[in-house]
């Protein structure tokens, strides 16, 4: 099982990337093996120019902006299991992870038929998020976008962990709590 996260904060270092490095532990004492694109050490990023040249192509992403998010496109396809990770910025994802969701438009391949494939169809996909705030302080609308791609996509949803009221990656790492809820999560993913 190969897992992909993809983690959206602009701090490389922060609580989002504490609790998914405890999620892909739990995967990887599963067996699976993890990588993690943090999307802050990506230099050149832009966001879908919406010009539909993707749409030329019928198997393969065919995006043609030409910048970092051309690798994650290739380590999406590549994986099983796809974990988008970000904290809560304004009741949404982290403007990075929205762009690489924005992004991943090239994977979907809209027919004259008003028929939909997705070049991820078949995959799984969840949600690590992270909050200063309580649970229902705008994490539920990132679960919600996230369950939603997952839908379109037609991944199947394993849904989301959701670390609330976190305030330091060492705090994150003494919450025996909070640990365990995240390895379990990762070994669900995982099997």
């Amino acid at each position: 099982m190969r897992i992909l996260g993809l983690q959206g904060s602009p701090r490389g270092e922060g609580n989002t990337q504490a609790t998914l490095d405890l999620v892909l532990e739990g995967a990887r004492q599963e067996g699976a093996a993890a990588d993690v694109i943090r999307l802050c050490d990506l230099t050149e990023l832009t966001g879908c120019m919406e010009c539909f040249a993707c749409q030329g192509t019928t198997n393969q992403p065919g995006c043609a902006v030409e910048d970092d998010m051309q690798q994650v496109i290739e380590k999406a396809v590549k994986a099983q299991v796809i974990v988008w990770a970000t904290p809560v910025f304004c009741w949404s994802p982290s403007w990075l992870l929205k762009m690489a969701m924005d992004r991943m438009y090239c994977m979907f391949k809209f027919q004259p038929d008003s028929e939909v494939t997705c070049l991820l169809e078949g995959r799984k996909t969840a949600a690590v998020i992270t909050a200063g705030g309580t649970e229902d302080d705008g994490a539920d609308l990132i679960i919600e976008t996230c369950r939603r791609f997952a839908e379109f996509s037609k991944n199947r949803w394993l849904g989301a962990l959701v670390a609330a009221n976190v305030t330091t990656p060492s705090a994150i790492r003494e919450d025996a709590k909070l640990v365990e809820r995240a390895l379990s999560f990762g070994r669900q993913l995982a099997s």
